[in-house]
C-alpha cells in the first residue's frame, strides 16, 4: 500500500458480525487507514475474534477501534461484560478508573484491537439530551483529568491506545450532535474550563476527537469544530503539532447542512482532522477517495500519515507479550470477572 493513498486517513465501518466479500473488495481496493467496529459487529466472543482476523488479513496495517467507554456506549457490553460508567467512576477513587481502563483495555487487547475511544473528558455541566447523560467523569476540571489520567493508564497498561474527546469540549451543548446541530455558547473565559483536560491530558493520550458542535467564541462564522480551521488552530497552538485530532463520526446529523458526506470528509481533512471516520455508508468509500485524491490536499495528507504514523508507534510502543500461562478462554473469564468486580 502506497502509505500516502487517498484512503489512509478513513476509518470505516463495516456492516455486520462478518466481513461479507463486497465490504472486503472495497476495503481490498482502497485500503483505508482503519476501521471502527460497532454494536453490529460484536454479537459473540468468537465470531468478534473471526472477524478481526479477517480484517488484518485485508488491511494488515489498519488500526482497528472501537468505543468502549463503559456505561451507555459500550460496544464490548454483550460479548464481554458491561464496564462501568463515567458516572459512577466519577464517585469513586482514581485507583477505579484505573483498573476500569486495565480491565476495559485487557478486552480490547483479547480481541486484537487497538484503540478505545475513550475516555471522555467534557466537563459535566447538568444539562440533558446532548448525549453525555452519564458518560462526564465530573463537573470540575481537576476531577476529570485525575479519573481520565487514571483510565488511560489502565488502557496503557495493557497495550490499548485511547483518545479524548470531545474537543474542545461538549459539555455546554445543548443539543445531541448524533441528531443535529448544536452551539455552544459559551464566552472563552468559560471555555478555559472545558479545554483544561485536554491541554493536560492531549500528550498523555496522542490523540483527540473533535466535537460536531460549533465555538462562537473561537469562530465568527460559528462552523461546527470538526470544519472549523479556527478550532483546529485552536488545537494546534494549545497541544502542539503531534497530537493526532480524530473527527466524530462524519455521517451525524450536525453535518448534514455542511454538503454530501466525501464533500464534509474533504472539508474537516482540509480543516485538520487527520482521522475521518465513516461509520456505517462504507459504499460511499470510493467516492470520498477520488475526492481526498484532490492536489490541493497534499499537504494535509503528509501531516496526517505523520501524525497517523507517530500514533501507531506509541501503540506498538506500549504492547507486551500477552500472558502465555492462560488460555484465551480463560483470560476472557478473567476480565468478566474484573469488570463484574467493578460494578
Amino acid at each position: 500500500m502506497n502509505a500516502l493513498s487517498p484512503a489512509e486517513p478513513v476509518w470505516v465501518g463495516l456492516p455486520g458480525p462478518e466481513l461479507d466479500g463486497p465490504s472486503a473488495g472495497l476495503l481490498a481496493e482502497h485500503q483505508p487507514g482503519g476501521i471502527v467496529l460497532f454494536g453490529r459487529n460484536c454479537v459473540e466472543p468468537e465470531q468478534l475474534f473471526d472477524l478481526v482476523q479477517a480484517i488484518r488479513r485485508v488491511l494488515p496495517r489498519a488500526i482497528l477501534a472501537i468505543d468502549a467507554e463503559g456505561g451507555r456506549v459500550d460496544r464490548l457490553r454483550q460479548v464481554v461484560a458491561p464496564a462501568p460508567a463515567a458516572s459512577f467512576l466519577a464517585t469513586q477513587l482514581p485507583s477505579s478508573s484505573i483498573a476500569a481502563g486495565r480491565a476495559v483495555g485487557r478486552a480490547l487487547r483479547l480481541f486484537d484491537l487497538d484503540v478505545d475511544f475513550a475516555p471522555v473528558v467534557d466537563l459535566d455541566r447538568g444539562l440533558k439530551g446532548n448525549a453525555l447523560d452519564d458518560r462526564c467523569l465530573g463537573t470540575r476540571p481537576e476531577e476529570v483529568v485525575a479519573r481520565a489520567r487514571a483510565f488511560l493508564a489502565g488502557l496503557h497498561m495493557t497495550g490499548i491506545g485511547g483518545c479524548l474527546k470531545h474537543y474542545p469540549g461538549l459539555g455546554g451543548a445543548g443539543e445531541d450532535t448524533h441528531h443535529e446541530g448544536s452551539i455552544v455558547r459559551l464566552n472563552r473565559e468559560q471555555l478555559e474550563d472545558d479545554l483544561a483536560p485536554f491541554d493536560a491530558l492531549g500528550a498523555f493520550a496522542g490523540a483527540v476527537m473533535i466535537s460536531h458542535a460549533a465555538y462562537p467564541a473561537y469562530d465568527a462564522k460559528a462552523m461546527p469544530a470538526t470544519l472549523s480551521p479556527c478550532i483546529h488552530r485552536l488545537l494546534r497552538r494549545r497541544l502542539g503539532p503531534n497530537v493526532l485530532a480524530v473527527c466524530d463520526d462524519l455521517e451525524m446529523k450536525a453535518l448534514a447542512p455542511w454538503g454530501d458526506l466525501p464533500e464534509r470528509t474533504a472539508a474537516a481533512f482540509a480543516a485538520g482532522c487527520d482521522v475521518l471516520p465513516i461509520c456505517r455508508d462504507l459504499e460511499a468509500l470510493p467516492a470520498i477517495a477520488e475526492r481526498l485524491a484532490d492536489p490541493s490536499l497534499e499537504t494535509r495528507h503528509g501531516e496526517a500519515h505523520n501524525r497517523i504514523e507517530r500514533y501507531r508507534n506509541r501503540i506498538t510502543a506500549l504492547r507486551a507479550p500477552q500472558d502465555a500461562q492462560a488460555s484465551w478462554d480463560e483470560r476472557l473469564a478473567e476480565i468478566r470477572a474484573d469488570l463484574g468486580s467493578l460494578a
